[in-house]
C-alpha cells in the first residue's frame, strides 16, 4: 500500500512537471471513445500526453476531475475534487479522532489499480498535511 501511495504522489507531481497540452485532434480515437463512453456529461475538457498516457482534465457539475488513459483505451487512474460532506464516515472519524487539531481544506478522491483511496489536505495551526486513507479510514504512510 505504501507503494500505491508513493506511485500517486510522485506520478502526480512527475505527470505536472512535464506532462504535454495537446488539442483534442491529437488523441488517438480509442483513447477519445474510452472517455466519452464514461464521461459524456464533461465539460471544459483539455488534454495533456506525458509518455503513453493521455491526461483528460474536465469537470461535470461543480466538480473536477483528471483521468488518466493509456494508448491503448485503459483508464489507469481517476482522480476527483470531492465534497468533504461526502468522505466516508470511518475516515471523518479518525480524522476526529487522530487529527482532531485540524481541519478538512479538500479531499480528492483516487482510483487507481482497482483500489480507491482519499486524498485529505488538513490545515492546522502547526502547519497542513496531506494525508491518504482508505475507505475504511486506514492512514496510509
Amino acid at each position: 500500500m505504501k507503494t500505491l501511495m508513493f506511485s500517486i504522489l510522485a506520478a502526480t507531481i512527475s505527470t505536472a512537471a512535464v506532462a504535454q497540452d495537446i488539442p483534442q485532434s491529437d488523441v488517438p480515437s480509442l483513447v477519445l471513445n474510452t472517455f466519452q463512453s464514461k464521461y459524456e456529461k464533461a465539460t471544459d475538457l483539455e488534454w495533456e500526453k506525458k509518455g503513453d498516457l493521455y491526461k483528460a482534465e474536465f469537470e461535470i457539475g461543480t466538480r473536477e476531475h483528471d483521468l488518466w488513459i493509456d494508448a491503448k483505451g485503459q483508464v489507469t487512474k481517476h482522480k476527483e475534487d470531492f465534497p468533504k460532506a461526502e468522505l466516508p464516515a470511518a475516515i471523518r472519524q479518525k480524522i476526529e479522532s487522530e487529527f482532531k487539531d485540524y481541519t478538512i481544506e479538500d479531499v480528492d478522491k483516487i482510483e487507481e489499480d482497482g483500489k480507491v483511496l482519499y486524498l485529505v489536505d488538513l490545515d492546522g495551526k502547526t502547519g497542513d498535511r496531506d494525508v491518504f486513507f482508505n475507505e475504511d479510514g486506514t492512514v496510509l504512510k
